[in-house]
């Protein structure tokens, strides 16, 4: 763990050096050239960027400019995220939150969800960032996400927080539950708007046939749930010659890959998913009841 410095402490000992004359002749202005003179003709001293950063920010110096400081704590970051430059852990928290709010305030959600992203790709390469600050970030992280109404990044940013907690033994993660259960919801919405609709398609020796049942999952239903295994509960099968088949078997194959002309499917795959007209799935749905009151009939 780095050690973590007062952010009061980075006026080096020549400054404090300095004669009281010579403060108190320095105006504002003059104090806020120097230290920015300093920060750029210093890019890669993270104690003058953070410096000049603070003077910036400090809205009763006269001099407030946060355009300006947000170009002194981009310097900083970079740095920090250099897992080889020793930086506190204070001045990393402190910078990302304070990047992030930039983006935020302007609006540009993206840009602040890039700093999340990047404080956490830092964090995995070795940089010390906690793991309060990274469940505080991933907080802004989900409501940042839920702003531009994406489905699925809130979710990964609550499962990163609850995989913290429970290597914690945190105490407390069942308040975390109701949130959880939202963006589940909101990801399976998002789910079956894309594929809801859709059937599988399979190629078992040079035909096609249609997924209509399996496991809990049937046609009459959404495509939801048709990964679950089910013991004694045969995949039923629609064929294109309108029959339905309960016993076929063999290798379920899928993969891809991408190239600078598109994505292309691998050597072997047989499975796609499928639109079908509403005439054709009804089609299918009175086979699949027909299928189970002849079943019914045998038992």
């Amino acid at each position: 763990m780095r050690k973590i410095f007062l952010l009061a402490a980075f006026v080096c000992f020549a400054a404090l050096s300095v004669s009281a004359q010579t403060e108190e002749s320095e105006s504002k202005t003059e104090k806020m050239l120097r230290l920015t003179k300093t920060a750029n003709e210093n890019p890669t001293d993270w104690k003058a960027q953070l410096e000049a950063g603070h003077f910036l920010l400090d809205k009763e110096k006269g001099v407030y400019n946060q355009s300006q400081a947000e170009k002194y704590y981009e310097r900083i970051y970079h740095l920090a995220t250099d897992y080889n430059k020793e930086i506190p852990d204070s001045v990393i928290r402190e910078t990302g939150f304070m990047l992030m709010s930039v983006a935020a305030d302007k609006k540009n959600f993206d840009k602040a969800l890039f700093y999340i992203d990047a404080m956490t790709h830092a964090r995995r390469v070795g940089v010390d960032i906690s793991d309060e600050y990274m469940n505080s970030i991933d907080v802004c992280g989900i409501m940042y996400s839920m702003i531009k109404e994406d489905m699925v990044k809130p979710l990964a940013y609550i499962m990163n927080i609850r995989e913290r907690l429970t290597k914690n033994k945190t105490p407390g993660i069942e308040y975390t539950d109701v949130l959880t259960t939202i963006l589940f919801e909101r990801l399976m919405e998002k789910y079956k708007d894309m594929f809801g609709d859709k059937m599988m398609e399979l190629t078992l020796d040079d035909k096609k046939y249609i997924m209509i049942s399996k496991g809990d999952w049937n046609i009459e239903k959404p495509l939801v749930g048709w990964m679950q295994k089910e013991e004694g509960s045969p995949m039923v099968l629609y064929g294109e010659d309108g029959k339905v088949y309960d016993d076929k078997h063999g290798k379920m194959e899928y993969g891809f890959d991408w190239y600078k002309n598109g994505v292309v499917p691998k050597e072997g795959v047989n499975m796609r998913l499928i639109t079908v007209t509403p005439e054709r799935r009804q089609q299918m749905v009175e086979a699949y009841r027909n299928y189970l009151k002849n079943a019914k009939k045998n038992k």
